[in-house]
């Protein structure tokens, strides 16, 4: 089969000769034995088809960044393109809002880093079940936008050229794949961070984490940096000062281009996963932008991922999984967390070997991910009251240290001295310090049969005490701190609460439960246990009450406010129906009302605000009607209004004086599961949480063996 050149030869045009185009050498060339070059095309052909490709092109492009520049909020679209899209001028020049972490960003620099891509493998040393899905439309999201042209929907032809870039790259192998296997293993050099990759070379050729395209740095302003500038800046303002799982510096040397991103696609996984924390957790509305950024990110994920190692992806998954939490996906979370978790062993997080060569940066980067994993488990493990899956053996990692990020950079060769004071790696520190002590506490709270009173008492005193007395004075519950570090000094303190008010609340349930009989357990262990969890229910509601009228407002605060205030309202719930003439409560009524407020000042930032509205409405709502400011409550606040309360009427003051709630103990524990367990569904709580009868069980052995009360005979 013969080919021909596009156009003639060198020699044939010099000598304005009729050259044949043959390949390789023209046959003027051999007949004269003349040294024939064909020239690669310098420019385009200029011939009505071409052109008229082209124009298509172009037509397709203009369709897409339209209906992608549809799906922003109406917020974020530049005034310049509102405008043009009025004017309904197709051929109008538009400025593209969409973004691309593919390429790197400009940065007013007077050096540009190379735009060779990292090799594989090498890191820089520098440094839910039926859960609801986002209603996004279908639209290529996960090409990046950089990469329009690119879309099935649209065009193929810059498809297949990626294809053929990743095949051709992988091809690049020795056709003796084993053999060539057996090479690397011989002269494979240990690395500090235990990267692996277990791919079949030849046959993985589409989403591998390593086949990132080639992409030079522009030469002209990138119209969306301030966006995605802004998105960065968010997640390391807010979000990072609590989980420090990315070292500032090298990640954002990395977006802007000076130093190689490493792990190819995993390094781009991991940046729209930053963008869309920074998105989500600095926003002061329920905008759904963050969204796309992650729809782009798990458009990038594949079961390919799964079959190599990296710091950079166990970061991107572990992002990935507390964002899943958070948007109200548990089990996706959950899921992507033991992803994580799995890996990082893989990986060898969880140890430190003698006579390693590794930087003191790039050691305490593993230890704050492998420490932000267990914050991010066991806290997830509590939350969704499930056995406990970390590894509490076998680890032989530090805790981070307490350093600024000033005294430990790349070209440190020592470790520098802790400060006693407040750093991003401090909250991280003090959690999993919490965590690796209260563990068996909460082990103990989910084993049959339930734990003694003195036996909680004990375990406060042995295990949490301790822990508490040895937070230091800077991040104490008392301190003061900075305003940047105080949503992450304020869930330590919830956190602990939390945990609190979980081992006591069995016993306030008992107690509330058995006073409509008068059969009251007053042992010194029972009264004290019940005393220690109203009077940390009671500080939780103050501390995020308060919390949230004098800090700022967005939505990573109001989730952790409202998880935690939900829970703690909890308590004075139970005791106020159940005993509503009790002296105490209108302190109970009070807690109440002041839960009411909160959640419905959380409601703009917090879509779940209804539903636990109404759950504490249905609960007691009927007992709250002799206060003024709560019978008003739905009246002045319609827009928290959902189902309406049964046997409640906000504008009506009951006659006469309240009676305890007419429910068995069984219905009761029924109606408070979603409270004890926001997060996990109420068959799933009562069979993992309480199996069989263990809580009845518990009930009756408050009763001082008298059973036959009307409550715990059936």
């Amino acid at each position: 089969m013969a080919f021909a050149a596009d156009q003639a030869c060198k020699e044939c045009r010099r000598r304005k000769a009729k050259c044949d185009r043959a390949l390789p050498t023209c046959n003027l060339c051999v007949k004269y034995r003349r040294h024939c070059l064909y020239e690669k095309h310098a420019r385009t052909p200029l011939t009505r088809k071409h052109l008229t490709e082209v124009e298509e092109r172009l037509e397709r492009a203009e369709a897409l960044i339209t209906h992608m520049r549809a799906l922003m909020p109406a917020h974020a679209r530049p005034i310049s393109s509102m405008t043009r899209q009025r004017k309904s001028d197709a051929s109008a020049p538009k400025d593209d809002c969409s973004f691309d972490f593919s390429r790197p960003a400009l940065i007013d620099s007077p050096f540009h880093a190379d735009t060779v891509p990292p090799e594989p493998g090498i890191v820089p040393h520098i440094e839910d079940g039926g859960e609801r899905q986002p209603q996004l439309p279908e639209t290529p999201l996960g090409v990046p936008p950089g990469h329009l042209s690119s879309s099935t929907s649209h065009s193929d032809s810059n498809l297949d050229h990626t294809r053929a870039y990743r095949t051709t790259r992988h091809h690049r192998q020795p056709v003796n794949d084993a053999t060539h296997r057996d090479i690397n293993l011989l002269e494979a050099h240990p690395t500090d961070d235990f990267e692996w990759d277990e791919q079949d070379t030849l046959t993985n050729y589409s989403a591998s984490p390593e086949s990132t395209l080639e992409s030079p740095l522009t030469t002209q302003l990138d119209l969306n940096r301030h966006i995605t500038d802004a998105m960065v800046d968010a997640y390391f303002r807010l979000y990072h000062v609590s989980y420090p799982i990315l070292h500032e510096a090298t990640f954002r040397a990395q977006y802007a281009g000076v130093i190689p991103r490493p792990c190819g696609d995993c390094w781009l996984i991991l940046a729209y996963t930053v963008a869309a924390i920074g998105v989500y957790t600095t926003a002061t509305n329920l905008d759904n932008m963050d969204m796309h950024l992650f729809a782009q990110a798990r458009s990038i994920l594949s079961f390919n991922f799964l079959e190599v190692g990296n710091l950079t992806l166990v970061q991107a998954l572990t992002l990935i999984s507390n964002y899943q939490q958070k948007r109200d996906k548990p089990n996706s979370g959950y899921n992507y967390l033991g992803l994580a978790v799995r890996m990082a062993m893989g990986l060898g997080l969880h140890k430190e070997f003698q006579g390693w060569n590794i930087s003191p940066l790039n050691m305490e980067i593993r230890r704050r991910v492998w420490w932000s994993l267990c914050v991010f488990d066991v806290g997830a493990t509590i939350t969704f009251s499930r056995p406990s899956v970390w590894p509490c053996e076998g680890v032989e990692v530090s805790l981070p240290l307490n350093v600024d990020d000033k005294s430990l950079t790349a070209i440190s060769k020592s470790y520098p001295a802790e400060t006693q004071d407040i750093t991003p790696y401090t909250a991280v520190r003090t959690q999993a310090s919490f965590h690796m002590a209260t563990t068996p506490i909460y082990t103990r709270v989910i084993s049959k049969p339930l734990p003694t009173a003195n036996e909680m008492l004990k375990l406060d005193q042995d295990l949490l005490e301790p822990w508490r007395t040895g937070v230091p004075s800077y991040f104490s519950e008392t301190a003061t701190v900075p305003p940047k570090y105080v949503l992450a000094h304020a869930v330590m303190n919830w956190r602990c609460r939390n945990l609190r008010v979980i081992m006591y609340r069995p016993f306030v349930i008992r107690r509330a439960l058995q006073a409509r009989d008068r059969i009251l357990d007053d042992s010194p262990d029972n009264v004290q246990a019940f005393e220690k969890c109203l009077a940390d229910a009671k500080a939780t509601i103050a501390s995020i009450s308060g919390f949230w009228e004098r800090n700022e407002k967005n939505r990573l605060s109001a989730w952790y406010a409202l998880y935690f205030l939900f829970q703690a309202a909890l308590i004075p719930c139970i005791c106020l129906r159940n005993d509503p003439n009790s002296s105490n409560a209108a302190d109970w009524r009070e807690q109440v009302t002041t839960t009411i407020r909160c959640i419905i000042a959380l409601a703009p930032v917090n879509s779940s605000s209804p539903r636990c509205y109404q759950v504490i409405m249905d609960l007691c709502g009927r007992f709250l009607n002799d206060d003024a400011a709560a019978a008003r409550v739905l009246v002045a606040h319609p827009q928290i209004q959902t189902a309406a309360t049964p046997g409640y009427e906000p504008n009506t003051v009951p006659i006469g004086t309240p009676e305890p709630i007419d429910e068995s103990p069984q219905t009761q524990i029924n109606s408070v599961l979603s409270m004890m367990w926001p997060n996990v569904p109420p068959m799933e709580a009562a069979d993992v949480v309480m199996g069989d009868d263990a809580w009845m069980e518990f009930l009756k052995s408050g009763t001082s063996g008298d059973g036959d009360g009307a409550w715990f005979g059936s």
